[in-house]
């Protein structure tokens, strides 16, 4: 069995076109769960990776992934609905975590080991990357998200 991935993004954007967003993956989980078969829209191509127990956290969306994240099927939805989204996940069976923020059409992503000594407090990348994705919370902060 494949160790899952954690994952929440959150979409940025005007609001309708977030909604839609939403409303996208919750007819991917529907559609999973009415034929017990892995469902993608039909604008990802390839294998883009899998989305399991998709399910809402006020404005984040939450959902399971194999072994890693699928961060190139966010980019999809990313560039298909013009919207920006912080991404967050943990694989905490091999101890891997890490944060990525897309907008600009520009991924930037930072994967972190559990187990490795790196004291989060004086990890200078994490904290830059936090701060710009405080930055993008504040640039759509008038459409009302919750962090």
């Amino acid at each position: 069995m494949a160790n899952y991935c954690s994952n929440s993004v959150l979409f940025l954007g005007d609001a309708a076109t977030v909604a839609e967003i939403k409303e996208v993956f919750a007819n991917i989980e529907r559609e999973q769960q009415r034929t017990h078969r892995y469902h993608l829209p039909n604008f990802v191509s390839g294998d883009k990776g899998h989305m399991l127990d998709i399910c809402f956290n006020e404005d984040w969306i939450n959902y399971e992934s194999r072994w890693q994240p699928n961060l190139d099927l966010l980019v999809a939805f990313a560039e298909r609905y013009e919207v920006d989204f912080i991404s967050r996940f943990d694989e905490m069976t091999n101890g891997m975590y890490g944060e990525a923020i897309y907008q600009n059409n520009e991924l930037k992503t930072i994967y972190r080991l559990a187990w490795a000594e790196v004291d989060l407090q004086d990890d200078t990348e994490l904290a830059a990357m936090r701060e710009e994705q405080q930055l993008l919370l504040e640039k759509h902060a008038r459409q009302g998200y919750n962090r």
